[in-house]
């Protein structure tokens, strides 16, 4: 799981970025079976209620570590994040493992 943070200010050109960059690679991705399911969304609450940034959230569960690599190492992903860094105030929380319990 990643958080991005963003300024509120370029948050739907972030979103526009993100829908032109990684959303057809995503769908690449879960379509060769390397994703088993991917989500972005917003964050409408949370504990870091700061108006100045918007929060977003991506998950990405993933068959191995080997796709999650693939995916990172590739360079459409390289490029999409050098744009993207340009809209975040300050790094990303990332936060990985093996999933323990899933339901539906």
């Amino acid at each position: 799981m990643i958080v991005i943070h963003v300024r509120a200010k370029q948050a739907a050109e972030y979103e526009a970025l993100f829908v032109e960059r990684q959303l057809p690679r995503w769908r690449d991705y879960h379509k060769q079976g390397k994703f088993i399911n991917a989500r972005f969304f917003r964050s409408q609450f949370g504990s870091d209620e700061r108006k100045s940034v918007v929060k977003y959230v991506i998950v990405v569960e993933v068959p191995s570590m080997a796709e999650h690599h693939e995916h990172d190492s590739d360079p459409e992903f390289q490029e999409f994040d050098r744009l993207a860094d340009e809209f975040q105030p300050e790094g990303p929380l990332v936060f990985g493992g093996d999933l323990i319990q899933s339901v539906g």
